[in-house]
Protein backbone atom coordinates (compact mmCIF):
# COMPACT_ATOMS: atom_id res chain seq x y z
CA UNK A 1 0.00 0.00 0.00
CA UNK A 2 1.50 3.25 -1.00
CA UNK A 3 1.28 5.98 1.50
CA UNK A 4 -0.77 9.36 1.39
CA UNK A 5 1.55 11.52 0.57
CA UNK A 6 2.99 9.33 -2.12
CA UNK A 7 0.75 10.01 -3.71
CA UNK A 8 -0.63 13.40 -3.09
CA UNK A 9 2.56 16.14 -3.04
CA UNK A 10 0.80 19.18 -2.11
CA UNK A 11 -2.42 21.08 -2.87
CA UNK A 12 -1.82 24.01 -5.64
CA UNK A 13 -3.23 27.52 -4.12
CA UNK A 14 -3.66 29.42 -7.06
CA UNK A 15 -6.10 32.44 -8.22
CA UNK A 16 -8.28 29.25 -10.21
CA UNK A 17 -7.63 27.12 -7.07
CA UNK A 18 -9.35 29.59 -4.64
CA UNK A 19 -12.24 29.77 -7.19
CA UNK A 20 -12.79 26.02 -7.36
CA UNK A 21 -12.94 25.88 -3.59
CA UNK A 22 -16.29 28.02 -3.53
CA UNK A 23 -17.78 24.81 -5.33
CA UNK A 24 -16.03 22.28 -3.29
CA UNK A 25 -13.12 21.56 -5.30
CA UNK A 26 -9.30 21.00 -4.57
CA UNK A 27 -6.33 20.70 -6.43
CA UNK A 28 -3.74 19.05 -6.13
CA UNK A 29 0.06 17.75 -7.46
CA UNK A 30 0.19 14.09 -7.50
CA UNK A 31 2.34 11.59 -8.27
CA UNK A 32 2.44 10.87 -12.32
CA UNK A 33 2.12 7.40 -11.80
CA UNK A 34 -0.79 7.34 -9.62
CA UNK A 35 -4.23 6.11 -10.43
CA UNK A 36 -7.86 8.07 -9.81
CA UNK A 37 -8.36 5.17 -7.60
CA UNK A 38 -5.37 5.93 -5.52
CA UNK A 39 -5.63 9.53 -5.16
CA UNK A 40 -9.57 9.11 -4.24
CA UNK A 41 -8.53 6.92 -1.62
CA UNK A 42 -5.68 9.12 -0.20
CA UNK A 43 -8.13 12.30 -0.56
CA UNK A 44 -10.07 10.60 1.19
CA UNK A 45 -7.88 9.91 4.55
CA UNK A 46 -6.20 13.40 3.91
CA UNK A 47 -9.76 15.41 4.77
CA UNK A 48 -11.92 13.11 6.14
CA UNK A 49 -14.80 13.08 3.33
CA UNK A 50 -16.06 11.63 0.72
CA UNK A 51 -14.52 12.18 -2.63
CA UNK A 52 -17.65 12.69 -5.44
CA UNK A 53 -15.34 12.53 -8.31
CA UNK A 54 -11.64 13.45 -9.71
CA UNK A 55 -10.41 14.50 -12.60
CA UNK A 56 -6.97 14.88 -13.68
CA UNK A 57 -4.83 16.51 -16.36
CA UNK A 58 -1.10 15.72 -16.94
CA UNK A 59 1.26 18.69 -17.42
CA UNK A 60 4.42 17.68 -19.93
CA UNK A 61 7.65 19.50 -19.13
CA UNK A 62 8.88 22.65 -21.01
CA UNK A 63 12.34 23.36 -22.51
CA UNK A 64 13.38 26.57 -20.65
CA UNK A 65 16.37 28.83 -21.47
CA UNK A 66 18.72 30.98 -18.57
CA UNK A 67 21.22 32.78 -21.43
CA UNK A 68 22.68 29.82 -23.15
CA UNK A 69 22.05 27.57 -21.19
CA UNK A 70 19.00 25.26 -21.91
CA UNK A 71 17.31 23.03 -19.62
CA UNK A 72 13.16 22.22 -18.92
CA UNK A 73 10.58 21.67 -16.29
CA UNK A 74 9.97 18.42 -14.64
CA UNK A 75 6.75 16.94 -15.56
CA UNK A 76 3.99 16.71 -13.65
CA UNK A 77 0.12 16.14 -12.67
CA UNK A 78 -2.90 17.52 -11.38
CA UNK A 79 -5.80 16.05 -9.95
CA UNK A 80 -9.04 18.12 -9.46
CA UNK A 81 -10.90 16.64 -6.43
CA UNK A 82 -14.72 16.99 -5.77
CA UNK A 83 -15.82 16.86 -2.42
CA UNK A 84 -19.00 15.61 -1.25
CA UNK A 85 -21.43 17.74 0.91
CA UNK A 86 -20.12 20.57 2.81
CA UNK A 87 -16.26 20.72 3.32
CA UNK A 88 -14.44 23.63 4.93
CA UNK A 89 -10.75 23.53 4.10
CA UNK A 90 -7.97 23.43 6.92
CA UNK A 91 -5.86 25.79 4.10
CA UNK A 92 -8.29 28.74 3.78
Amino acid sequence: MTKIFEVIRKPLLTEKGQILRESNIQVFEVAPWASKHQIKEAAELLLQTKVKSIRTVRIPSKAKRLGRWVGSTGASKKAYVELAGDFKSAIE
